[in-house]
């Protein structure tokens, strides 16, 4: 697995293992920061939920993020995430939840940090888990004023409605669906 454009593009990182898991497939990376726009990443505040090998907060940081948190409930991710940090140089200790992403995002409130975008990669059988930490993270007072975020999941389900943010553009990739909402 490489990274797709910044500093640290066409650099290898290493990917999951586990069959049951899913990374975001290059070709919708690259989309996806299409799609925000060159140095939409630049200064910003990235969470990467269910962030699986960390790959969408590596991109993330590679174009220049200010910071970038994963989470994720599954202890071997976590560790292939600081593995793929390590990789590329970049600290990490404060930056990694082995934990519920509610769990998470109520650190995170507790904490006073603002995200200006927000990853989301839930396992493709439960998107409603996306539209929920959406829900969650507006509630918990977490997002930056015009931050966005970015749900990945099946193209052919329905989601759930957001009761905080819009749909404002969705983009099929494949059998992937990029589904990004507003404040």
């Amino acid at each position: 697995m490489r990274i797709t454009g910044g500093i640290f593009k066409g650099r290898k990182v290493n990917p999951v293992k586990n069959p049951a898991i899913r990374p975001s497939k290059s070709m919708v990376r690259e989309a996806l920061f299409s799609i925000l726009g060159p140095g939409h990443c630049s200064g910003k505040i990235i969470a990467d939920l269910f962030s699986g090998s960390g790959i969408m907060a590596l991109e993330a940081l590679s174009r220049s993020a200010q910071a970038a948190y994963c989470v994720d409930s599954d202890i071997k991710s976590c560790n292939l995430i600081k593995a793929n940090f390590n990789l590329l140089d970049l600290p990490c200790v404060d930056n990694i939840f082995h934990m519920s992403v509610s769990q998470a995002l109520s650190q995170f409130s507790s904490s006073g940090i603002r995200f200006d975008i927000v990853f989301l990669d839930p396992p493709y059988a439960f998107p409603e888990l996306g539209v929920n930490a959406i829900d969650m993270a507006c509630t918990s007072n977490i997002l930056a004023f015009d931050a966005v975020a970015v749900l990945e999941h099946r193209h052919n389900v329905t989601l759930p409605e957001c009761r905080e943010m819009s749909i404002s553009k969705q983009k099929k990739y494949g059998h992937s669906m990029l589904t990004f909402y507003n404040l």
